[in-house]
């Protein structure tokens, strides 16, 4: 008998087919059984070209995915990264103006300042570092970056636009990029919501640019 299922050959008084296990049997003909091996070997290369076909889309997908992936990393972390355009790297000189590396103690409701001075012709100008703070219940500041006419509408509670923002934290990081060109900026900590407790706020970073 041949199974009409898989083309597989079965005893005749199989009821079943012993390859596939179907009841589809139909007596052999002349080259029946010829054909049906024929169909049963179709049958297995179809079979295995699909798995390959499934095996191939499977491997795009996760190349895809790993592409995607990294691709979006190493973008991350190019953006991240702070990196002076080619002509300033090539035309001019690098720059790197350390804020601070002392600890500094604000008193309660007070704040204190750095200063950052930018030159004329400066380009690629970024401000980059951390900051920590210790003392008192929460152990939390401030910390703003103002341009110097916001600085000033800030310190008489006027609305201001700082460049950076931390809110209250214990430890903070700042990368912030300021305009090219001469300018005063003010990186401030600010403890004026604190009514009892003083801070000590240790700032490790470093104001640099080309010129």
């Amino acid at each position: 008998m041949i199974c009409s299922s898989c083309g597989g050959e079965t005893p005749n008084d199989s009821r079943f087919c012993r390859m596939c296990g179907d009841s589809y049997l139909v007596a052999p003909t002349a080259g029946g059984a010829a054909r049906g091996r024929r169909g049963g070997q179709m049958a297995f290369q179809l079979s295995r070209v699909a798995f390959v076909m499934a095996g191939i889309l499977l491997l795009a997908g996760g190349g895809y995915y790993y592409y995607a992936y990294y691709a979006h990393r190493t973008t991350y972390t190019l953006r991240s990264e702070h990196t002076a355009n080619l002509l300033d790297r090539l035309t001019k000189k690098p720059h790197s103006v350390p804020v601070s590396s002392d600890p500094v103690t604000i008193n309660q409701l007070a704040y204190t300042y750095f200063k950052l001075n930018v030159p004329a012709k400066a380009s690629s100008v970024l401000l980059k570092g951390t900051f920590i703070a210790s003392g008192g219940t929460g152990n939390t500041i401030e910390a703003f970056l103002f341009p110097e006419t916001d600085y000033v509408n800030w310190q008489n509670r006027h609305a201001a636009t700082p460049l950076y923002s931390s809110g209250k934290v214990t430890m903070g990081a700042i990368e912030t990029e300021l305009p090219a060109g001469a300018g005063s900026y003010y990186l401030v900590f600010n403890n004026k919501f604190s009514v009892l407790d003083s801070k000590t706020v240790h700032v490790d970073a470093a104001l640099t640019y080309y010129q």
